[in-house]
């Protein structure tokens, strides 16, 4: 069984590096797709299934067995190191590589958010207030302070652990307790 640690943290940065590449190729190749909620359900699912890729590949390399706690352990570090990655990596990018790439995503947010909202018959007042909240939230991901920045690694930690622990969960296989004996 080789290093649990180890290959985590190498499927961990395979991981870190995908999502940058679902982060910087839309934001150059069709920012527009970055105000789509349909397209953001989609990365989200796609995102998923490359976890669980990860993950199933993870359990091969340590023998095909881990407890919950060696699962719990691989999962939670491939989190970790992908989204720190990740974050810091945006931090980076938003900060001195595209400082006004804030007012370019808001731009296409309020846009498709809008349309949205308006098809599905909400006031515009309500529209208001929403968008409102919205530029919150994304202004504090995109332009963080210093003390955004460390909550949003509080909560990438947090819900990276509750992930950890359903993925945890599902893909535990325990060793068979007996050896199967095979008759000549």
């Amino acid at each position: 069984m080789e290093n649990l640690n180890k290959l985590a943290l190498n499927n961990g940065i395979v991981i870190g590096v995908i999502g940058l590449a679902f982060q910087i190729l839309p934001f150059y190749a069709a920012p527009q797709l970055l105000g789509n909620t349909m397209f953001g359900i989609g990365i989200g699912l796609i995102t998923l299934i490359i976890y669980i890729f990860f993950t199933i590949d993870l359990r091969k390399k340590i023998g095909g067995f881990w407890p919950f706690k060696d699962a719990l352990r691989g999962v939670f570090i491939m989190s970790i190191v992908a989204n720190v990655f990740v974050s810091v990596f945006n931090f980076i990018f938003y900060k001195f590589i595209e400082p006004n790439g804030f007012e370019k995503i808001k731009g296409y947010v309020i846009e498709g958010m809008t349309s949205t909202y308006e098809k599905m018959g909400m006031s515009q007042d309500l529209i208001d207030q929403t968008m409102e909240k919205v530029i919150e939230g994304l202004k504090s991901q995109y332009q963080p302070s210093p003390l955004d920045f460390i909550k949003n690694l509080g909560i990438i930690i947090l819900v990276g652990f509750v992930v950890s622990l359903i993925f945890a969960a599902i893909f535990k296989k325990n060793p068979p307790m007996f050896a199967q004996v095979e008759e000549e």
